[in-house]
C-alpha cells in the first residue's frame, strides 16, 4: 500500500497565483517600473513574467499581484515614462494611458487602475481617459488618509466610470485599487460587489460611523464586519449615476452583445438584404443577445423599436446605413438593503 504522499500527489503555488476565474473583463496596470520598453501595453498571462519584466518591488508588479489574486488570468500593462522616477507627471501618465485607446476600442481592456498612485491630479487623468473609452476605472487611498482627504479625493473624480475603494490600514504595502479592479474583472457585469470577498492583506478598518460618511462620498470601504472576512462595502460608482458599478458595466456588456450578435448575422449572411425582411433579420439579432442577458439575470426586461421602412430616408438606403434602432433594457437589479417589521409575540 503506498504511503500518503505517494497516493495523492499536491503541488503548492503562491497565494497570489489564486484560482483562474472565467474572465468577464480584462485589465490594464498603467504604472512605474524598470522596464526598458516604456509607454507599450503588453499582454500577461503570469505574475512570474511581469516581475521578470518590471522588477519583483515595482509599483507594476505590486499590482499585478494583487489582481492576480482576485483571480484574473491576463492583464496588460504599460510602464509610464517618468523623467524623474517616483514622480510622473500628469503628462506623463496620461501619455501612458493613451497608448492603451486602441485596445479600448477594440473592446480588448473593460478595466484600468495606476499602480501605487493616490493622488487626485494623476487620478484625474485616469477618470479622463476612461470617460473618453468607455471602461472602468478603479482607485484607492494613500494609507493613512483621513476620512475627509479621501472624501475631498473622491469628489473631484465624479464618474459613472469610477469605482474607489478606501481602506483604513495605514501600513499596507499592497495595491487596494488593483485588487478592487480584479475583483471586477472577474465578476459577471451585473452582479454586484456588494458585500463581496476581497483578497487583499488589510487589517485595519474604518470606525462604523465613518462608513456612511465616505459611502455618502460615493466611496466604497474595505470592511469585516459581515463576517470577520475582508469584503466591499457596497458598489458605488463616483458619481451616483448609475448609482451602482455593475448598471454601468452591464451596459457596456449589452453594447458589445449586441454589436457582436450583429456581426454574426452579416457574417453569416452573402446579403443582409436592405427591405423589411431585413430588418427583421437584425431586430432578431438584437433581440438575441438581449434575450441572452435576460436567461443569465442581467436584464429583466427591454424592447426594440426599429424605424419603419417606409421611413428610412432614400439616402440611407442608398448608402446602406441602419439608423434610429432604439433600445431600452430594465436592469434586472439586486437587493442591497432591507427594511423588515417584526413583530414578536409571546
Amino acid at each position: 500500500m503506498p504511503e500518503l504522499g505517494d497516493a495523492i500527489k499536491i503541488t503548492v503555488t503562491d497565494v497570489t497565483a489564486a484560482m483562474p476565474s472565467r474572465e468577464w473583463g480584462t485589465p490594464a496596470i498603467v504604472g512605474e517600473s524598470t522596464y526598458v520598453t516604456k509607454g507599450t501595453p503588453k499582454l500577461y498571462y503570469s505574475l512570474a513574467d511581469v516581475k521578470t519584466d518590471h522588477g519583483t518591488g515595482s509599483d507594476i508588479s505590486v499590482a499585478a499581484a494583487a489582481l492576480f489574486a482576485q483571480g484574473c488570468r491576463k492583464l496588460y500593462v504599460v510602464a509610464i515614462d517618468a523623467a524623474v522616477a517616483g514622480t510622473p507627471t500628469a503628462d506623463e501618465v496620461a501619455a501612458a494611458l493613451n497608448t492603451l485607446t486602441p485596445y479600448a476600442s477594440e473592446k480588448l481592456i473593460h478595466g484600468v487602475c495606476l499602480a501605487g498612485i493616490t493622488t487626485s491630479a494623476l487620478l484625474a487623468k485616469l477618470k479622463t481617459f476612461a470617460d473618453a473609452n468607455n471602461v472602468i476605472f478603479t482607485a484607492t487611498n494613500a494609507p493613512g488618509d483621513s476620512v475627509t482627504t479621501i472624501s475631498t479625493t473622491a469628489a473631484s473624480l465624479s464618474s459613472g466610470n469610477g469605482f474607489y475603494l478606501a481602506h483604513a490600514d495605514s501600513d499596507t504595502t499592497e495595491d487596494v485599487s488593483a485588487a478592487a479592479l480584479g475583483v471586477l474583472m472577474t465578476l459577471r457585469p451585473w452582479n454586484t460587489t456588494f458585500w463581496r470577498y476581497i483578497n487583499v492583506a488589510v487589517n485595519e478598518y474604518f470606525a462604523p460611523g465613518d462608513v456612511p460618511t465616505l459611502e455618502a462620498a460615493k466611496v466604497n470601504v474595505i470592511t469585516n464586519r459581515v463576517d470577520r472576512v475582508n469584503r466591499i462595502s457596497n458598489a458605488l460608482t463616483l458619481s451616483g449615476s448609475p448609482k451602482f458599478i455593475d448598471v454601468t458595466r452591464t451596459k457596456y456588456y449589452a453594447v458589445t452583445a449586441i454589436q457582436d450578435s450583429v456581426a454574426s448575422l452579416r457574417l453569416r449572411m452573402a446579403k443582409l438584404p436592405y427591405t423589411p425582411a431585413g430588418l427583421d433579420y437584425v431586430r432578431g439579432a438584437i433581440a438575441q443577445a438581449l434575450e441572452g442577458m435576460v436567461r443569465s439575470g442581467a436584464l429583466h426586461s427591454y424592447t426594440i423599436a426599429m424605424p419603419a421602412f417606409e421611413d428610412i430616408p432614400d439616402a440611407d438606403k442608398a448608402n446602406r446605413v441602419l439608423q434610429n434602432v432604439n433600445i431600452n433594457a430594465a436592469l434586472a437589479g439586486d437587493i442591497h438593503t432591507f427594511d423588515l417589521n417584526l413583530t414578536v409575540s409571546v
